[in-house]
């Protein structure tokens, strides 16, 4: 893509991508709108011809100045160029295109690091240390030191939204290639184990290349870059097997002589791989202050990578912590569980040993009170810990909410809690039962073991609030209230006031599902007073309702 360089005037310092066919310079442009006074409204006009950007002057008084020349014809741009327009000075920088290995061929195998025995002949020409200095770039007085500074301010960027490794150094790719003449690019990365350097990224400017052609460069240069942590700018010949066999019919091209440079991704203490770039010594020359640029990038790249590779594993580690310890709080629990299904079994096996029906009962009785809540902390087990989509269907809610109060009652008389349930006139409306139900089961479960025992009261109650055309579903308790610090985990998981006796996935449960079905759950308590859940659902959610089945108790 090419781009204009606000080099002298108002804007200095500007850096404007030229996206589109045709661009207006002037102070009404909206492509590139100047602050100049002694810039036209319409003053010049760039447009794209293939490859290439025609640059035509509009008639202003002032006149368009390229390279100091004043036009009065349409002028073909160059890499380089500087345009005058007023007492503006832009740099016109353009660009060729670019192509990125793709083939059958991996892409280890288009980079060769050669040994010495090989044809790849280096001649060091300049060297650069990489350190926190070598990213202090001049002042943005020149065209190449405004480019300078927004190759840095891009790359900033690319390093702040590092989704993955891959993903950055393609963006550091791409900026390479926009500010820098590059025929052929390849990064080389050490794996985060200290593994050996592998390509990563592979990339061509020329488009017409041989298929699968390899690139080679010397296992002297990386080595040197690697060792002492320096950015180098070599001369490389590839000798042509042309030329070997015919030297009087060698030339500039045959010889293939090329600009290198390779600068290490060094990060604070090691070397994490190298960037690697050259071109034609006959199409261009790298200088020193590109050297110093591209090893400015591989530091600042380096340093990203060994950041987000830090990140990534401090994840890993927080990651296999909150698994270790979700896995010795549910194996907790899980044995009490099994310590319960044991004992009743084992009074269950001498009611049939004694022939006692009362034992058996009771033995019976508690096995069956630990199947349940095995089977209730499966559910929220598998609720919590997978992405679900909710199955939309029409249904009556109160019909929902009664089966969730008959499974609840047993519960209750065992704690010796009075469930009781409040059904008003509610329509069917979409939603997923399977997923109410689980609510409504772990909202009275959660108040039953909250309510004071003997004379524990829980009160369930739905009704439809048609201004505001939602369902609601509250739960109420008279237990001891939620403090104010409980207030801040009671949706946690694995956060429970009830000790040995709760899992903390319960209320986690009913939190996401209210979630996924785009609901919202409130919560009122008072110390000594009680505590109420209230799900509120909105009716329209799938788009209908049918007003016609509102008996509180279809089934």
């Amino acid at each position: 893509m090419a781009t204009l360089y606000v080099l002298q005037g108002p804007d200095a310092g500007q850096a404007i991508e030229l996206t589109g066919s045709s661009v207006t310079l002037g102070r009404h442009s909206e492509e590139v709108p100047l602050t100049d006074h002694t810039v036209s409204r319409q003053h010049a006009e760039l447009v794209r011809k293939g490859d290439d950007w025609i640059i035509t002057h509009l008639g202003s008084s002032n006149g368009t100045y390229v390279n100091g020349e004043r036009i009065t014809e349409p002028t073909e741009l160059s890499h380089g160029d500087q345009i005058k327009i007023g007492g503006t000075l832009l740099a016109f920088r353009g660009r060729a295109g670019v192509q990125g290995y793709g083939g059958p061929t991996t892409t280890e195998g288009m980079v060769s690091v050669t040994g010495e025995g090989d044809s790849v002949d280096s001649s060091l020409l300049s060297a650069i240390q990489s350190s926190e200095e070598s990213v202090i770039l001049a002042a943005p007085e020149t065209a190449a030191a405004v480019r300078s500074w927004n190759v840095m301010y891009q790359l900033a960027e690319a390093a702040g939204v590092m989704a993955s490794e891959r993903e950055f150094l393609e963006r550091i790719t791409d900026i390479i290639l926009r500010n820098l003449v590059v025929d052929r690019l390849f990064i080389l990365v050490r794996g985060s184990s200290g593994s050996k350097l592998v390509p990563v990224i592979v990339r061509y400017r020329s488009k017409t290349r041989r298929e699968h052609e390899q690139i080679k460069t010397s296992n002297t240069i990386i080595e040197r870059v690697i060792d002492t942590k320096t950015g180098v700018l070599c001369a490389n010949a590839n000798a042509d097997e042309r030329f070997v066999q015919d030297p009087n019919t060698a030339s500039l091209e045959s010889l293939a002589l090329r600009s290198v440079i390779c600068v290490p991704l060094a990060g604070h203490d090691e070397v994490l791989g190298v960037i690697h770039i050259d071109c034609p010594m006959a199409r261009h020359t790298y200088s020193h202050d590109q050297l110093r640029l591209a090893t400015a990038i591989g530091r600042v790249a380096g340093l990203a990578i060994e950041n987000h590779r830090l990140t990534e594993a401090r994840m890993r580690n927080a990651r296999l912590a909150a698994t270790g310890e979700t896995v010795a709080y549910l194996s907790h629990h899980i044995r009490n569980l099994l310590q319960g299904l044991r004992s009743g079994a084992d009074i269950v096996d001498m009611g049939l040993n004694k022939d006692d029906s009362d034992k058996i009962r009771t033995g019976w009785h508690i096995v069956e009170h630990n199947l349940d809540r095995v089977f209730n902390l499966t559910t929220n087990m598998l609720t919590f810990s997978k992405d679900r989509v909710p199955r939309i269907e029409l249904a009556q809610v109160n019909s929902v909410i009664e089966d969730a109060v008959d499974l609840a009652k047993r519960h209750a008389e065992d704690l010796g809690v009075m469930l009781l349930a409040d059904l008003g006139d509610v329509p069917a409306i979409p939603t997923d039962v399977e997923g109410i139900h689980q609510v409504v089961f772990n909202l009275i479960l959660n108040a039953t073991d909250a309510c004071p025992p003997a004379n524990g009261r829980v009160l369930v109650k739905s009704r439809y609030e048609s201004e505001a055309n939602v369902v609601s579903i509250r739960v109420t308790d008279n237990g001891p209230g939620i403090d104010a610090e409980s207030m801040e985990a009671v949706f946690d998981p694995f956060s429970s006031s009830k000790g040995q006796g709760g899992t903390g996935l319960g209320l986690a449960a009913v939190k996401k599902i209210v979630d996924e079905l785009q609901g919202v759950i409130r919560i009122k308590t008072a110390k000594d007073k009680g505590t109420r859940f209230e799900v509120r659902l909105d009716v329209m959610r799938s788009g209908t309702t049918d007003l016609d089945k509102t008996h509180p108790t279809a089934r």
